[in-house]
This record gives C-alpha cells, structure tokens and sequence, in this order.
C-alpha cells in the first residue's frame, strides 16, 4: 500500500468516525434530555431487608417481578416506596451512555483500519493485524454493552405525584399586604386566585383571615394544584379502616394545628375518597414535601403550619411504626402574630 493510499484511508477513517461521533452525541444526546421513559418500581418493607422490585419488560411493556431472594420472606405491605412516571433520563446517565458509544465509534474505526491493513499487506505480519482486530472488537463490544447497560438500568428515577388541593390560610394581627411565592419542583396546574409565576400571590391579610386582592375581591385561602417530583417516605404511619377514617383524621389534624374550621375543609375534599377503602395507609409528609415545595412569604411568618398527607387504599392491614403527630410543627404551642397555615395531600398510586 502507496503512502499516499495509506493517508487517504487514515484520514477518511478518522472523518467518518468523527461525523459518526457527533451526530450520535448530538441525535441521542437530545433524545435521552427529552424522551419520556417508564423504567422500574420498587416497593421497600421493614420485614424484608431487600427491596421488592418490579422492571418494565421494554418488549411487552409489563412489570415484571425480578426478585429473586425475597419470595419466601414475610411482607407486611410497604413502608417505603420510590415509583417511577414518565420523565427524561438523568444527565449522569446520558453522558455515560454517549461516552460508551464514543468509545464504540472509536473501536469500530479502529477495527475498520485494522481489517483493511489485514487484506491489504501480505501473510507477513498478519496474525499481529488479527490480535489488534481482536483488541478492537473487545473495545468495540464492551462499549455497545456499557451503552444498552446504561439505556436500561440508569434512567431518571423521579417520583411524581399530583398534589391534590394545598390551600394556604393566612391569619395576621394587623392589616397588611402579604406577598406568597411557590418554588414548587414541578409544574402548576390548577391556582385561585391566578398565580403569577414571578411576582406570586400579594394580597392584604385581616385578622379574621380573610384576604384581599388589589381588586377588592375577598378570599378565604389560597388554592393551588401541581405535579411535582416528590419521594413518599412511609417508614412511619398509621393503617385506618376507612369507616374510621374521619374519627382518625380528626384526631390527627387538631395534633398538627389545624383548627376545626380547618380540619373541616380538609376532611370534607378527602373523605370522600378514603372512607370506602377497607384500610387507608396514610403518611403525613413533612421534609420531603417541605423540601418539594418551598414557601417564600414577605413578610416571613411567625407562626408556619404545613400539612400533607399521603396515603393509599389497601384490601389488608399494613403494620407500621405510627408517627409522632406533635413533634412534627414545632410551631404548635402558640398562634402568634402573621400566622400561615397550608393543608393538602396526594393518593398514592400503588404498583
């Protein structure tokens, strides 16, 4: 082979797998930012030390039960759950996988180079060409499995739930105009009044709680729904029989605060969604929905009361370790001065 040929055939190796490198990058990489992808379920018990996992098949689209060594052990029902919707994969994810197809292009050229020197030059020297094809197709093999490894096990793992009817109460000892924002990790989807996205809520407050606009109309609370990105922790919670669900919540609300006008509303919008249930197991929420939606209020609260419930309808009993419901607003021995309070909850949906 003429050097000139031999340049010729280097060159067009390198701007073939070049143009395949960046046009992948640039193809997958967009595709896995913004696909919609459903991967896996796993469902955690405090009588099993390995988790209960359900994958989707990605051929037949079923979850399928991929445990092994937890079918003969004792499970009491969830305690802690991580469920995965529709959402885009994560960036670590993508940019291994991009690196494994990079690391696959780059071998291909190599193998490509390699097999072509093979038939072009004589016996001589052949068999050092075939162990280099073969160092190339290794390298070329484990990138492509590196890269299907990384599309169906590392995929953003997001839990979301639609938070149902969070309604904000804001009582003050004075006559003022408050301004509420929401940092909510996900997206609105319901609010009244309206929300503006950048300047938020901004209405005067009154002592008896009512709050008004820059209108003059007049507002009990405020009302806002979303889909947000939000784990469940159920390590801790009550099972209730759903007749017995209102007696429970009862009790439950006035240990968080809630007044009994409060407790009223609450119970009234998720009654009558629990009491036909045989069991509800209900979790109220307090970092992880704190660390979901953050409350941004000028002038700052003196007194902050949020309330989220989650809970599931269930056939069975579920024994759980039942919370502490006092210890979880530090804020309870006195209303005081401006007082916020939030109440609202989620249905989660079970595998």
């Amino acid at each position: 082979m003429s050097n000139g040929n031999h340049t010729g055939i280097i060159v067009g190796i390198v701007l073939t797998t070049l143009a395949l490198i960046v046009g992948a990058n640039i193809g997958v990489g967009y595709y896995m930012r913004h696909a919609q992808v459903v991967d896996m379920y796993y469902i955690f018990s405090n009588s099993c030390p390995s988790p209960f996992v359900y994958q989707l098949d990605p051929m037949t689209g079923e979850m399928i039960d991929i445990n092994d060594d937890t079918a003969n052990q004792e499970y009491h029902g969830p305690t802690s759950w991580e469920g995965w919707k529709k959402a885009p994969f994560e960036e670590s994810s993508v940019n291994k996988t991009l690196w494994a197809i990079d690391i696959a292009l780059i071998g291909a050229g190599i193998f490509a180079y390699l097999l072509i020197l093979a038939f072009e030059e004589g016996n001589a020297g052949k068999l050092l060409k075939m162990s280099g094809l073969f160092v190339a197709y290794i390298v070329l093999a484990g990138g492509v499995l590196l890269g299907i490894y990384n599309y169906f096990l590392h995929k953003t793992y997001t839990v979301e739930n639609h938070l149902n009817a969070p309604i904000i109460y804001i009582y003050d000892d004075q006559s003022r105009e408050v301004t509420v924002k929401l940092d909510v990790n996900g997206t609105l989807t319901h609010t009244y009044p309206s929300y503006d996205t950048d300047a938020g809520w901004t209405v005067k407050s009154s002592p008896d709680g009512t709050l008004t606009d820059s209108k003059g109309r007049q507002y009990e609370y405020l009302f806002w729904e979303a889909d947000a990105a939000m784990p469940i922790d159920l390590s801790t919670g009550f099972c209730v029989k759903g007749e017995d669900t209102a007696v429970f919540l009862e009790k439950a609300l006035s240990d968080l605060g809630l007044s009994d006008t409060e407790a009223n509303t609450f119970i009234m919008y998720w009654l009558p969604q629990m009491e036909e249930n045989p069991y509800n197991v209900i979790a109220f929420q307090t970092t992880t929905y704190e660390d979901t939606v953050v409350l941004d209020v000028d002038p700052a609260p003196d007194t902050v009361i949020r309330v989220n419930m989650a809970y599931f309808g269930t056939s069975e009993y579920v024994e759980m370790q039942p919370q502490d419901l006092k210890t979880m607003n530090p804020s309870l021995q006195e209303r005081e001065g401006l007082i916020l309070v939030e109440w609202g909850g989620e249905e989660i949906a079970m595998p």
